[in-house]
This record gives C-alpha cells, sequence and structure tokens, in this order.
C-alpha cells in the first residue's frame, strides 16, 4: 500500500509542464483564459468607452462603460491604482477622467477617478462604475 501511495506521488510530481490539465476522466482540459481590451468611440468632445473580453475560443462580449468628456485612449495606469489597464480621457485644461480595469477573483470592477493637470489621480477617490463577473480559476491579460 505504501508503495502504490509512493508511486502515485512520484507521478504526480513529475515536473511536466502541460497547458492542460486532466479532467476527472482522464480528457484534457485546456486552460482557461480572458484578454481584455479597451474600445473608443471618439465623438467630438465626447467618447463612448467600452470593454471587450475575448476568451480562449475567440468569443468576444463588448461591455459598455459609459460616456466620457475629453480625448480618451488607453494607458496603463500607475502602480497605486492596483488596475491592469485604464483608459484616460483628458479635457483642453488639462483635467478629466481615469477609468481602470481592476482584476479581482470573480470579476472585472472598472473605477473612474477624476484627474486635474499635474495632479496625480488618489487612489482612494476612485468610484466602481460597473462589476464585469469571470469564472473562477479564469487567467485575465491585456490584448494588445
Amino acid at each position: 500500500m505504501r508503495s502504490l501511495l509512493l508511486v502515485l506521488a512520484l507521478g504526480a510530481c513529475s515536473g511536466k509542464n502541460d497547458t492542460t490539465t486532466p479532467d476527472t476522466t482522464g480528457t484534457p482540459v485546456k486552460a482557461r483564459k480572458l484578454s481584455i481590451s479597451w474600445g473608443i468611440r471618439q465623438q467630438g468632445e465626447m467618447a463612448d468607452v467600452y470593454l471587450a473580453t475575448t476568451d480562449e475560443t475567440g468569443g468576444q462580449q463588448s461591455h459598455s462603460i459609459g460616456r466620457y468628456k475629453g480625448i480618451c485612449s488607453a494607458f496603463t495606469p500607475s502602480a497605486p491604482m492596483n488596475a491592469k489597464t485604464g483608459v484616460i480621457c483628458a479635457n483642453e485644461g488639462g483635467s478629466g477622467t481615469e477609468l481602470h480595469a481592476v482584476i479581482r477573483t470573480s470579476e472585472i470592477i472598472v473605477l473612474q477617478v477624476g484627474f486635474e493637470a499635474d495632479i496625480p489621480a488618489d487612489p482612494m477617490a476612485r468610484e466602481q462604475v460597473t462589476s464585469i463577473p469571470i469564472p473562477l480559476g479564469v487567467a485575465v491579460d491585456v490584448a494588445n
């Protein structure tokens, strides 16, 4: 009995790094992932912002985030924001709105915060715009 357990334990620690994991029937299951990207439709001084999610099969969903004033573009938020990606919508005077996509275990939370020229946005001043549920165990990355 001991030798059987030892064989099973050694087999489980074989060091193989596959992108698939067998399920309980022995059938390989592909690793699940979700890529996120921003969609921006600029209309004059306003922009409609969307967050697109694409799964490992190529299935895509677009989530409307809202309409924001200013010229909007994707950017990488500063480290204190703890966000994977973001959108900045800047007005002529150097103020505007930042949107941040923060990844949690079972959801993507989109937060917004206003900013002024030459003053960093305050992470504690952010307000939740929406949340997008994601299945447990799904890896989330930012599409380029």
